[in-house]
């Protein structure tokens, strides 16, 4: 059988795939519930909002240039070598985590920012070696398989550990995750790694990996990151006021908008699934430019139209956006394998950059109108189709067409 001519089923027989989706799952499903809500009601129970604070600037300062970091490890060292390490990482941190929740301390913060940390450094590598283990024309199909293993994970995390708070201690309930984790460690041992490790030593490798910024310069791989920025930019604007306006306009209580949460977290599911057809199929650039022109109208309709109508154009936003996919499948199959790593942690080191003015200007609109937080994306995101077409048109220019 060829594997270019199948689908995710034969996706599956591939023992690398196999193995990676697993690990990841497990890993997924340990950390989801901690870094999705509960890290930051424990440390609130413990030192109030100042301590919640402290957490998300930390993290976000790792955020910014972790990724980065890692990827060049992961181009150097090797792709495994970070998702294991990563991992053990975890593994130590949720220990601390239920060593420190006994105390009730406030240095709990410390191992709360080193599972943030470790989670997120593990994304170059992994979308690295999932790209590298399978044909180029089924790249959009594996990275969907690792976005729903992600959703699925999640879900499953939310509900079982949701489930044992408050009925067993957190230092349980932590020692459990990390028990996950140590498990997922055993199924990342039996991947393949997919990049040759750099002769010489640690330093002069993880030099050599940095030179790959300069690939940055070349005008494709800049203008894609521009669009990049851009695009994350728009879409912080609105994406961290979404709960609050459905909760202030629509009056739907916490727990309405929990399950509402969980509803669209199955259409994700279901988006993943096609969007990486639809990416394999069309192309990155086209699929990207797919998923901007159909969140025009869904921004417009979530912010002007009666619930009803406003949840419909949420769900169906939810599952548009899986075609984010292409972003990752862009950069892999436009990146020499031995800065590829890099990259990639450098496109998500910018992603968190990129995001952190949107809110202050999603603040500002919030106070003028709620649904301008929401108009003005829409009214903004028709900018970078632009960016894309330019990149489409100077790319197709480039292979002589």
């Amino acid at each position: 059988m060829n594997l270019q001519s199948l689908g995710y089923r034969a996706l599956l027989k591939n023992g690398n795939v196999r193995a990676l989706l697993l690990a990841y799952s497990l890993n997924v499903f340990a950390v989801s519930y901690l870094i999705g809500y509960y890290l930051n009601i424990t440390l609130a129970s413990i030192g109030g909002p100042a301590l919640v604070g402290l957490f998300a600037t930390i993290s976000n300062v790792f955020a910014g240039f972790l990724p980065f970091v890692a990827g060049a490890f992961a181009d150097s060292h090797g792709r495994k070598y970070v998702i294991l390490a990563s991992a053990v990482l975890e593994t130590l941190a949720l220990l601390f985590l239920a060593l420190a929740a006994g105390s009730g301390g406030k240095l709990i913060v410390l191992p709360a920012v080193m599972l943030s940390a470790s989670f997120i450094a593990s994304s170059p590598a992994l979308f690295s070696l999932m790209g590298e283990s399978v044909p180029e024309d089924s790249m959009g199909k594996a990275m969907s398989l690792l976005f729903m293993a992600s959703s699925a994970s999640g879900i499953l995390s939310y509900i079982a550990f949701g489930s044992m708070i408050g009925r067993i201690s957190n230092s349980c309930l932590f020692a459990l995750s990390a028990l996950f984790v140590l498990i997922s460690i055993l199924f990342y041992l039996r991947v393949s790694e997919t990049a040759e490790r750099r002769a010489g030593r640690t330093i002069e490798r993880f030099k050599k990996a940095l030179e790959g910024v300069t690939l940055l310069k070349e005008p494709l791989l800049k203008l894609f990151m521009v669009y990049l920025c851009f695009e994350l930019f728009v879409s912080s604007i609105a994406s961290p006021f979404v709960p609050l306006f459905l909760q202030k306009v629509y009056s739907l209580s916490v727990s309405q908008i929990s399950w509402l949460y969980s509803a669209i977290g199955f259409a994700t599911l279901v988006g993943a699934f096609i969007a990486g057809y639809v990416v394999d199929r069309i192309g990155s650039l086209n699929s990207l430019i797919l998923k901007d022109s159909l969140s025009v109208p869904l921004l417009i309709l979530f912010a002007l139209t009666p619930f009803s109508g406003a949840f419909l154009a949420l769900a169906i936003l939810a599952f548009v956006e899986q075609l984010n996919v292409s972003s990752n499948r862009y950069v892999v199959e436009n990146t020499r394998r031995e800065h590829r790593g890099l990259i990639l942690g450098f496109k998500s080191s910018l992603a968190k950059l990129s995001a952190v003015p949107g809110p202050v200007v999603g603040t500002f609109l919030w106070g003028i109108g709620p649904g301008l937080t929401f108009l003005l994306p829409a009214l903004l995101t028709p900018l970078g189709i632009l960016i894309l077409l330019k990149l489409k048109y100077l790319q197709t220019m480039s292979r002589g067409f």
